[in-house]
């Protein structure tokens, strides 16, 4: 009997425990996702944040204070406050009258801090970067902090409110300034992992380009590409194959701009494509303005 009542013990606990995390995303899943469009921080790092922090909202500081990410009082902090044995006895910890200040003190605790100011610079959708990202930056002391969110991150799919309210756009026009291409205007596709680009250029004098270019993320915001095309020179047609770096930068949402990408390659140039052999090199720099 007792092996049987043993195995049930411990797949009710683990139920339980599953359950009253998912209570906890059903009740603050919302309020996360107000705040990520107000502040760029991912809900699904918010949401992990309060799971752990407030043990899925039963810990002492979530029941006593409404303290749902463990925010100590720090020597800014006016507000009232609760004190809790944690890394040292009766440390000061910040108290709100509802767990929604909460989540607004957390939210204007990381984007005012520069602590933390290169984690605003990450795609929202990087969840790994922007978890490892705080455990770097020392918001917890636990060396496992990143690992912990991550699981959780997986374990309820929480990436997927991880969009912001423009980011269903993908589709932008952008305006391209560089060298030897002065000027020129083009149509991007933005997505997850991947960047295409239409692009018309021009040095005004001897130059113009068509070209069409398919880039593929690296890691964090640095993307590896080929662009093939025409290139006029002095009138004469040319073909192109080339290869480039981009750099993407998000803008805030309230700008016109929402992407800056910055470009480095070389475009290796040719008169016949059967005489690939007889072609010669063109360096190239772009700074493109997506909206």
């Amino acid at each position: 009997m007792k092996l049987i009542v043993v195995p049930l013990l411990i797949i009710s606990l683990a139920c339980f425990s599953q359950n009253t995390a998912q209570d906890y995303i059903n009740k603050y899943k919302e309020i996360a996702v107000e705040e990520m469009n107000l502040f760029k921080i991912p809900a699904s790092i918010t949401l992990s944040q309060g799971i752990l922090e407030s043990s899925n909202g039963d810990s002492f500081l979530a029941k006593e204070a409404n303290n749902h990410f463990g925010i100590k009082c720090h020597n800014s902090w006016e507000g009232d406050r609760v004190y809790y044995d944690d890394d040292e006895q009766d440390e000061c910890f910040r108290k709100y009258s509802t767990a929604e200040d909460s989540y607004r003190d957390h939210s204007l605790f990381l984007s005012n801090s520069s602590r933390y100011s290169t984690l605003f610079d990450l795609p929202i959708k990087r969840y790994k970067l922007w978890a490892r990202g705080l455990k770097k930056a020392g918001y917890a002391t636990n060396p496992k902090y990143a690992a912990l969110l991550i699981g959780i991150i997986r374990k309820h799919n929480l990436n997927k409110f991880d969009r912001l309210e423009h980011d269903s756009k993908q589709f932008y026009f952008s305006n391209v300034y560089g060298f030897p291409y002065l000027y020129g205007f083009g149509v991007n596709f933005i997505d997850d992992k991947l960047i295409l680009d239409i692009k018309l250029q021009s040095s005004f004098v001897f130059i113009n380009k068509s070209s069409i270019s398919c880039n593929y993320l690296l890691f964090n915001q640095i993307y590896l590409g080929t662009n093939v095309g025409l290139l006029y020179i002095k009138e004469d047609l040319n073909y192109n194959l080339g290869f480039q770096l981009y750099y993407v930068k998000k803008l805030q949402a309230n700008k016109r701009n929402q992407y800056v990408i910055i470009s480095l390659g070389n475009d290796i140039v040719f008169n016949d494509i059967n005489e690939f052999s007889e072609h010669r090199l063109l360096p190239f720099f772009s700074l493109s303005h997506l909206f």
